[in-house]
């Protein structure tokens, strides 16, 4: 066939072989069934590639004992498995960090659906592959058909076993070579009952459920199938990257064209028997020229719902030429055959050889082409021509355009020649096409030539030209009105499709952005019901399932719109079906509502039901509508999947903290009882033989331990009421003074092996605090920072203004905090293990500061102590102008 302009590579699929070729390559050794020999045949590959020179080695090869297996391993480099132990029993698995150091070119892994022992770094072996792949690392790889996700549904029927581990079809699709593995069953039984996939007990086993006959043949058929449709898409891709015309006959796919008013039907049912009868997919083709009136589009629309039923796949074109964009469809998607219907005959087309079937024997040569004659689809046909008939006023519009364009020629006629009138004519052909049709433009075209004939011709007001010239001229000028008009009447056809697809994508733009600013699902209910509302101004309810899996509304687009009996079982019928039901639908089509699930996978969100409109709905709003449905149904899953998340967050942080606070119970209850327990105990069986020393020893061991239980039981309180939101701020006028020295005296104790170092800058404004809550935050930093403090070290606390702040530092000669903990260290229970928080705090005071400093509006942070010793609590809280009262006090 000869090179086009449309032969030219298509630079969408050029991209996509040039993105593939940024990673890593992936192979896959397919087969029916365990036992045909992919790995076999891998390493068999393997070693023919490392005899030519490749650096290939082998990741992991499950043998399972075989000894011609583990025979092709020899010679071949073999990574060391990654040892692991996992309730009580030793496993090896694939070394993933040890191949990416080695880096090879290519890597041999075994059973791609294999199931990772906990404890690696990915679940699945697929997604250690993935991370090959990503680091430009080839991988060769075997998989069974049962394995796909895809067809998991289907290997469940056939054998009655549903598989746990599958992989993703998106793996196949993106290997860059398949090589199918095969056996007949005959010879797969042959190997089994020698023992050559399973040991002879496993095997008869093996004979007698999944490996039977019936069972083999439907796998081997399910592998088949896929590989074909691989080949079938590579050669495809091959076309387009090479910009090859098409067809090439690698496999047999039918396409069938209707036009909604003839023998569509009977060309469904013939496209379906010839597809069974080749096991070739199959299309069903309408080109939309932007003429098509409701009776047509309304056959067209039965056409594609029989095509739907019987497997086929409904297309819609848009075009002018029917001829041309059906053929373009067929050699971009390598058809080979077409299926076409005669319904009238066209008798002067015919002898120009214009007719459709004409120009297909001649334009499609290289495809098989049916033709199937419908003589009761003549006359309706007929009837339908006049049907669609444009409005009376494109009529009247042209007659007086053309009534004008005579007026305006006869008033400029003494002002230019002749010739020069036809294109005020021309100008009012072009003008009416594109207000118009194109029938009323060809129809202006003959008027404006008769009309410069009659009124501008010698012999004037007579269609006679006594000129040649003339003749020529209105000739010509007819010719170019009528190419003319025909011309801007496809221009408007296509301005006007493209207007309505810019604003379908207008409203799938706009609906997305709606639906993403919603935080719930009430908001998306209400946003999906109003916006496809809008869209189709008809009335719309979404029914969301209850907790008893029946239909309740959820939203709708009008107040009070309530359904009958028959719409809830109808809307019913769809949630539980998946599948539409409802008017325009196989199921209750006599209601007025038609119900479309809000399902994705194996969920269903709902269903949203649309009010049936007087004339129903066209296949371009029924694909709007689809279109709109696929976009709420992402929204509601979004918001599902984001709640799921939050509340694995929440019960994740809750065990975290329960567990947190039992471990700081344990010890921070436990010790100060214990103590004092003994201290008691002490008192009281040895109270004569004790002295007065030891006696007041032991009562303000009691005292102290008791202090400390009290600290604890107070901060947990403290904390409680923070988190609860119960926490009231009764705010007063107080210097910072005041509030250091109260804190100071209560940790006198706990400060008694430390130098306390203050530097309070004079003049410091008053605080407008609640004193008892920063009096306590201030005594558990202290009490932290005296903790951690070594015996004779320095505690220093600070004050000072620092803009619109007051700035408390208080410092310590610790351990200090490092860097990456000092923002946990105010989280509730963190301790760290190191530190200023220790294994012996209960990680709650500071918690409670952030809390208490957070509700004054201040905030407080861990940094570096003096010099780069220690660690340094600063607190920051807002300075407010106080009266002139409180001031002068």
């Amino acid at each position: 066939m000869n090179a086009t302009v449309n032969d030219r590579p298509d630079p969408q699929a050029l991209l996509s072989a040039i993105t593939r070729e940024r990673h890593g390559a992936l192979k896959i050794f397919l087969g029916a069934f365990p036992g045909v020999g992919k790995t076999y045949k891998m390493l068999e590959a393997a070693r023919e590639a490392r005899h030519e020179g490749a650096d290939i080695v082998i990741g992991i090869i499950e043998s399972h004992g075989r000894q011609e297996t583990e025979a092709l391993c020899e010679g071949l480099e073999s990574i060391p498995l990654l040892p692991l132990e996992y309730r009580g029993a030793q496993f090896r698995e694939l070394n993933l960090d040890a191949i990416l150091k080695r880096a090879p070119a290519a890597v041999l892994i075994d059973e791609l659906a294999h199931r990772n022992i906990p404890g690696t770094r990915h679940p699945r072996r697929y997604q250690d592959i993935e991370e090959l792949l990503e680091h430009d690392i080839d991988v060769w790889t075997t998989v069974n058909i049962q394995h796909l996700e895809s067809l998991n549904d289907a290997v469940a029927r056939i054998t009655g076993v549903r598989m746990r581990e599958t992989v993703p079809d998106t793996l196949l699709s993106a290997a860059r070579d398949v090589v199918l593995v095969d056996l007949t069953p005959r010879e797969l039984i042959e190997r089994l009952k020698q023992g050559k996939v399973y040991v002879p007990e496993q095997a008869r086993a093996a004979l007698d459920g999944f490996f039977s006959p019936t069972n083999l043949s439907a796998l081997r058929e399910l592998t088949l199938q896929t590989v074909t449709e691989r080949i079938d898409r590579d050669v495809r891709e091959v076309m387009r990257t090479q910009g090859v015309a098409g067809p090439w006959p690698v496999r047999a796919r039918i396409v069938v064209a209707v036009d909604g008013v003839g023998n569509g039907d009977e060309l469904v049912r013939l496209g379906r028997r010839l597809a069974e009868r080749r096991r070739a997919p199959w299309s069903v083709v309408f080109v939309d020229r932007g003429d098509t009136g409701p009776e047509q589009q309304a056959g067209v629309e039965r056409t594609f719902e029989l095509a739907a039923r019987l497997g086929g796949e409904p297309v819609t074109l848009r075009g002018h030429d029917p001829v041309e964009e059906l053929i373009a469809f067929a050699r971009e998607h390598n058809a080979t055959t077409l299926v076409v219907g005669r319904s009238r005959q066209r008798p002067w087309a015919g002898r120009f050889g214009a007719t459709l079937s004409q120009r297909l024997l001649r334009q499609a040569e290289e495809f098989e082409i049916t033709f199937v004659a419908s003589r009761s689809a003549r006359v309706r046909r007929r009837r339908r021509w006049l049907g669609r008939l444009e409005p009376a006023r494109d009529y009247v519009l042209l007659l007086v355009v053309v009534a004008a364009a005579t007026g305006v020629a006869a008033a400029i006629e003494p002002l230019v020649p002749l010739p020069s009138l036809s294109l005020v004519f021309l100008t009012a052909v072009l003008l009416v096409a594109v207000r118009t049709a194109m029938r009323p433009a060809l129809i202006a075209a003959v008027l404006s030539a008769a009309a410069y004939n009659f009124f501008f011709t010698e012999p004037r007001y007579t269609f006679a030209m006594s000129r040649t010239h003339e003749l020529v001229t209105v000739g010509f000028f007819l010719i170019m009105g009528l190419i003319g008009g025909q011309l801007a009447g496809r221009l408007r056809h296509q301005v006007l499709a493209l207007r309505g697809t810019n604003e379908q994508t207008q409203r799938l733009l706009s609906l997305s952005r709606r639906l993403a600013a919603a935080v719930d699902l009430a908001t998306v209910h209400r946003e999906a019901t109003l916006a496809i509302a809008e869209h189709l101004h008809v009335p719309v309810v979404l029914l969301a399932p209850s907790d008893g899996g029946q239909m309740a509304l959820a939203a709708a687009s009008q107040d009070e719109l309530a359904l009958n009996d028959k719409a809830w079982s109808a809307a019913q019928w769809a949630y539980d079906h998946r599948q539409p039901s409802g008017f325009q639908t196989q199921t209750l089509s006599a209601i007025d509502w038609r119900f479309l699930p809000l399902a994705i996978d194996q969920d269903c969100f709902g269903v949203l039901g649309v009010y049936q409109p007087s004339q129903g709905f066209q296949s371009e709003q029924l694909a709007a509508i689809d279109a709109l449905i696929t976009q709420v149904t992402m929204a509601i899953a979004r918001i599902g999947l984001a709640t799921t998340l939050e509340q694995a967050k929440v019960a994740e942080e809750t065990e975290r903290l329960r567990s947190a606070l039992l471990s700081s119970v344990s010890h921070d209850l436990r010790t100060p009882l214990a103590s004092m327990i003994g201290a008691a105990s002490s008192l009281r069986s040895l109270d004569e033989a004790l002295s007065t020393k030891d006696r007041q020893e032991l009562l303000e061991a009691v005292i102290s331990e008791g202090e400390r239980l009290n600290r604890y039981i107070q901060n947990l309180l403290d904390m409680t009421r923070l988190g609860h939101g119960a926490l009231k701020l009764e705010r007063d006028w107080i210097g910072i003074d005041d509030i250091l020295n109260s804190a100071l005296r209560r940790t006198r104790e706990l400060l008694s092996q430390c130098r306390l170092v203050r530097n309070i800058e004079p003049g410091l404004p008053l605080l407008y605090v609640h004193p008892a809550l920063i009096e306590q935050a201030l005594v558990n930093v202290i009490e932290n920072a005296a903790k951690f403090s070594p015996d004779g070290g320095d505690v220093r606390v600070a004050a000072m203004r620092a803009g619109a702040e007051l700035l408390i530092r208080v410092s310590d000669e610790g351990p200090g905090i490092p860097p990456d903990q000092r923002e946990q260290v105010f989280d509730m229970f963190f301790t760290g293990g190191e530190g200023d928080r220790g294994k012996h705090g209960s990680g709650l005071g500071l918690a409670i500061c952030s809390g208490m400093i957070g509700a004054h509006g201040g905030r407080i942070e861990a940094l570096p102590g003096p010099g780069g010793r220690g660690t340094s609590i600063a607190i920051h809280l807002p300075l407010i102008e106080p009266p002139s009262g409180e001031q002068e006090e």
